[in-house]
């Protein structure tokens, strides 16, 4: 098992929120992962994903701004900051691969730090494996 992965906000956002599909998959996986003495990773931008999310998905700004604090309440939690080599590394992924801008800060993150992705979003997967490890939680490997 890798001990530290990037996450990204679909894990999140489906973690977060009963009503989501994965919603069930995402929460075993990461109390999984974090149990067995993982760090979870993700650049700064996973906040504004969740919250926009979050508040998109349910109309309700303040179900989002509790979303944030529970995620801000895992402890195995690693933020890592946007900075422009972050950025630089993103912009080329975006236009290499073809991806949304959101989608290449998490694979600029997991390409910087040698790690793998853990995603739902299956554009990112499937681009982004071109370049790096990717997974879903549902098919990651303990």
């Amino acid at each position: 098992m890798n001990t530290r992965v990037i996450v990204d906000a679909s894990v999140w956002i489906s973690r977060l929120m009963p009503q989501e599909v994965h919603h069930d998959t995402s929460r075993l996986w990461i109390e999984q992962f974090v149990a067995e003495g993982g760090t979870l990773i993700a650049p700064t931008f996973l906040l504004v994903e969740v919250a926009a999310g979050v508040s998109r998905k349910t109309g309700q700004a303040a179900l989002s701004k509790e979303a944030l604090k529970e995620l801000s309440r895992v402890g195995s939690m690693l933020f890592v900051p946007v900075d422009l080599s972050l950025i630089q590394t993103a912009v080329d992924m975006a236009t290499d691969l073809h991806l949304r801008a959101g989608d290449a800060i998490y694979l600029a993150v997991a390409h910087q730090l040698g790690l793998p992705l853990v995603s739902w979003d299956k554009e990112q997967l499937q681009r982004g494996s071109s370049i790096i490890t990717t997974y879903t939680p549902a098919n990651y490997v303990f």
